[in-house]
């Protein structure tokens, strides 16, 4: 009986041994369940945070260090002290008028043509004693000035030739002599003023052709939307030529920064819309100019066709199809990674939650742009070797605090994947300090790309390839202009006007900073002042706040 109850104990036993086992196992299942659902619920909120500040928040991406955190590592200036002061005493520019703290006014520019009106003063509004009087001195004074606007206008230019008629000597037969009438741009009703207003309103102010319609026809003049958009794509045709000249400028750059961005595109026939793109490439400081082109998908094909005979050192994020590039050229094209669009990362994470890591990282973001705000101004030799004094050792302890943050940092944290993006292209993301005419970041490429990003907004789609063809030239032309701080509408009325009749050799007098030597009256100056004194104040902002920083680490 003994025997029996210990066979038996042994059983109840192993059987809830075995239950207990079934239960953890099952435990376990449900603890990695949760940690998975949790994992994915933070991330969720994560990306619903982020979504919620590119939609209603500040987007500025600042980053200043924390004097409290300063324990945390060395935060020593990094790089010389600069004229602050002087950059701090600078004029302010001279179209404006203001004070410190107060909101400056604009001066009317004195190169505006002028028109006196006089208000004069009638006898009622005099004493009745000095009324009739001759003895009376009469002079005027200025009370004041203002700006009007004349609403444009549109007219018929009406077409004649001159036409000779010479009889024979017994007047039987008459010869005819007809003045050669020189060749239009297009062999529609729109003369090159009229198209070129359409161009520059639809590709540099982002009207869609539906406004544009709307607008010529308050002016008295019918024309439908379909029949602009077929003129616009036709006159992308023959201007192709002078594109296609400054695209090769752009490729001739030693440095060429490239981006891209999406546009709808509608399928012919069906009414569903696909994912087309547009890219974007700028010259170098030697060729000023931005080329824009035009696929129907994001896959290598497109800028292996029109990269094809770039030679040179391509500035861009870490798209992977720019790194097959640089695999495939590796014997004529080198590739330098973005650290604008790596420092994003790093910042997202700190807007989700601040941490030692985020602030290490950001911090060190920020002395290699500090570093390169000083020499903005400088020549390619000397920014070289500013790199190589102040800018290489930042980058060298960076790349040893991601390592040792690797080591320690879980699989699936948020960090990792910070830190891997620049990691694992580290050699691309160290290639300015080979070069001084490397720019750290691709912002010229961005910026270039803004127009099409600005303008999807109001046209929503292209409704065909072609649309998306004659986009690409247009761009071409208006962003080169904005670079230039050219006026977009008078450049392209003297385009339209003078291609038909240039010979193929001389399309390069019409390349926008040809053009505008020759048009000095052209340059869009306050534009180009506007631009200059923002750029000014952001580098004396950021001067104040590094000599903040400094004599707060000091103190």
């Amino acid at each position: 009986m003994d025997d029996l109850s210990r066979v038996e104990l042994v059983t109840l036993v192993r059987e809830l041994q075995s239950q207990l086992a079934e239960r953890d196992a099952v435990i376990a299942v449900q603890q990695e369940t949760l940690a998975a659902q949790r994992e994915a619920l933070e991330s969720l909120a994560s990306e619903v945070k982020l979504l919620k500040r590119a939609l209603f928040g500040n987007r500025r991406e600042r980053f200043v260090d924390d004097p409290n955190q300063r324990t945390l590592f060395d935060s020593q200036w990094i790089g010389p002290e600069g004229d602050e002061r002087a950059a701090e005493d600078q004029d302010e520019a001279p179209f404006t008028k203001r004070r410190r703290g107060q909101r400056g006014r604009i001066a009317i520019p004195e190169a505006l043509p002028r028109k006196e009106v006089v208000h004069p003063l009638k006898e009622e509004d005099l004493p009745e004693q000095l009324r009739g009087r001759d003895d009376l001195r009469r002079f005027r004074k200025k009370v004041g000035q203002y700006v009007e606007l004349i609403e444009a206008s549109v007219y018929v230019v009406e077409e004649y030739v001159e036409v000779l008629a010479a009889d024979n000597e017994d007047a039987t037969a008459t010869q005819m002599y007809a003045a050669s009438r020189p060749p239009r741009i297009l062999d529609c009703y729109a003369g090159p003023g009229l198209l070129a207003s359409l161009v520059t309103e639809r590709f540099a102010d982002y009207l869609p052709y539906y406004r544009l319609e709307e607008r010529i026809g308050r002016l008295g003049l019918s024309i439908p939307r379909s029949t602009i958009a077929r003129w616009m794509i036709e006159l992308s045709q023959r201007v192709l030529p002078l594109v296609e000249l400054i695209r090769q400028q752009v490729l001739a750059s030693r440095v060429v920064c490239i981006d891209e961005t999406p546009v709808k595109l509608l399928k012919p026939g069906r009414g569903e819309a696909t994912t087309a793109y547009l890219w974007t490439t700028v010259g170098d400081a030697a060729h000023p100019y931005n080329g824009f082109y035009f696929t129907e998908n994001r896959s290598r094909a497109g800028p292996e066709r029109f990269l094809g005979e770039f030679s040179g050192v391509l500035v861009s994020d870490a798209y992977v199809c720019y790194e097959s590039l640089q695999s495939a050229w590796s014997d004529r094209m080198l590739w330098a990674c973005c650290h604008a669009h790596a420092r994003r990362k790093f910042e997202a994470l700190e807007h989700l939650g601040s941490t030692r890591q985020t602030i290490q990282a950001l911090a060190y973001f920020r002395r290699l742009f500090d570093g390169e705000d000083q020499t903005r101004q400088w020549t390619d030799a000397a920014r070289y070797e500013h790199r190589q004094q102040y800018s290489r050792p930042v980058v060298t302890s960076m790349k040893r605090w991601m390592d040792e943050q690797l080591e320690t940092l879980r699989p699936k944290h948020p960090l990792r994947g910070a830190i891997q993006y620049m990691t694992k292209r580290w050699e691309s993301f160290t290639r300015f300090l080979q070069s001084g005419a490397i720019p750290l970041e691709n912002n010229a490429a961005e910026r270039s790309v803004k127009l099409p990003v600005i303008a999807k907004k109001n046209h929503l789609f292209f409704a065909s390839a072609g649309g998306g063809e004659a986009a690409m030239v247009f761009y071409t032309l208006t962003s080169t202009c904005r670079r230039l701080h050219v006026d977009p509408h008078a450049y392209l009325r003297d385009v339209f006007a003078r291609l038909p009749s240039l010979p193929s050799e001389a399309i390069a007098e019409l390349l926008p900073d040809c053009w505008l030597a020759e048009h000095p009256q052209h340059r869009l100056e306050l534009r180009e002042r506007q631009a200059d004194g923002r750029a000014r104040r952001k580098l004396q902002s950021r001067a104040r706040r590094r000599k903040a920083l400094r004599q707060s680490l000091e103190g």
